[in-house]
């Protein structure tokens, strides 16, 4: 298996596993203090627990990746992005927020470009301009309210930069900054939050979002290592697809029709994206193969 498939099919299978993130976050039904320090709290020992048990408990080499700036640098990144996670789930509608989440292939080709110095292809850009395209619809027809969708725009902005700063680290371990995002977020909300005011429904929420986060996030949190930001965040946009379907089978929540068709221009393009990627992959490793013999 060649290292870009071998990204692909981790960062995709995270971003599967990822996918009932909103559904959960519902059925939580808490505020918004309360559903943050239950996730950083998920994300925090979930993680943690698998980087110490990964390096044997020796806590040195465990938390030697934050050492590095980069490492502070995406922790902080990472629990911004899950506090305007939240905060437009409780303002808009799922499919709104999972839509305004595409835009984060926009900001991830923009700030590779500008801090990796790397060079994305017209396509990438074609792509995403054709995203932008379908985030216009939703902003024009969609169900959630101004204040959701902007902060929707906002947390995309910061998934792109966390992408980058995970691509940054080359071949170095992103999971101790991801855990140590996990418990900024919980120790900042835990003055506002009510921890023990969950219903029975929504313990189980919990619990599912204890299992999902860690896995889903320390999957994705790979991908940056054999992956481009911009497709990193490209195929995040299996979420929008997945998360609005989860949305409409469990809580009956119908998008507009406006936004089902900016969630399908987006997949489209995402589809003719990877289409042609696999394409010109195929090509390079004929070429270089007719080369060698």
């Amino acid at each position: 298996m060649s290292t870009r498939a071998r990204g692909i099919l981790i960062t995709g299978f995270g971003v599967l596993v990822l996918s009932p993130d909103t559904l959960l976050i519902r059925l939580l039904d808490a505020d918004i203090a309360t559903t943050l320090f239950w996730r950083g709290t998920a994300l925090a020992l979930g993680l943690g627990s698998y980087v110490f048990w990964r390096e044997r408990g020796a806590a040195r080499a465990a938390l030697m990746p934050l050492r590095r700036p980069l490492g502070w640098c995406l922790g902080l990144l990472f629990a911004l992005s899950n506090i305007l996670f939240v905060f437009t789930v409780a303002h808009t509608t799922i499919a709104d927020t999972l839509a305004c989440l595409a835009t984060a292939s926009i900001f991830a080709a923009l700030f590779s470009v500008i801090f990796l110095r790397e060079r994305a292809p017209l396509r990438t850009w074609l792509t995403a301009a054709v995203i932008a395209a379908g985030l216009l619809l939703i902003a024009l027809g969609g169900a959630g309210s101004t204040v959701g969708r902007l902060a929707g725009i906002a947390t995309a902005m910061v998934f792109g930069a966390m992408f980058v700063a995970m691509r940054a680290t080359g071949e170095g371990d992103t999971l101790p900054g991801l855990a140590l995002g996990g418990l900024v977020i919980a120790l900042t909300t835990a003055v506002f939050a009510h921890p023990f005011s969950l219903t029975v429904p929504g313990m189980g929420a919990l619990a599912g979002l204890a299992i999902v986060l860690p896995l889903a996030f320390a999957l994705i949190g790979v991908g940056p290592r054999y992956l481009p930001a911009p497709e990193v965040s490209l195929l995040m946009l299996l979420e929008t697809v997945f998360g609005t379907l989860w949305a409409i089978l469990f809580l009956g929540e119908i998008p507009t029709t406006t936004t089902l068709a900016a969630i399908a221009i987006i997949l489209g393009a995402l589809t003719v994206f990877y289409s042609r990627q696999a394409y010109v992959h195929r090509r390079a490793t004929r070429h270089s193969l007719q080369v060698e013999s």
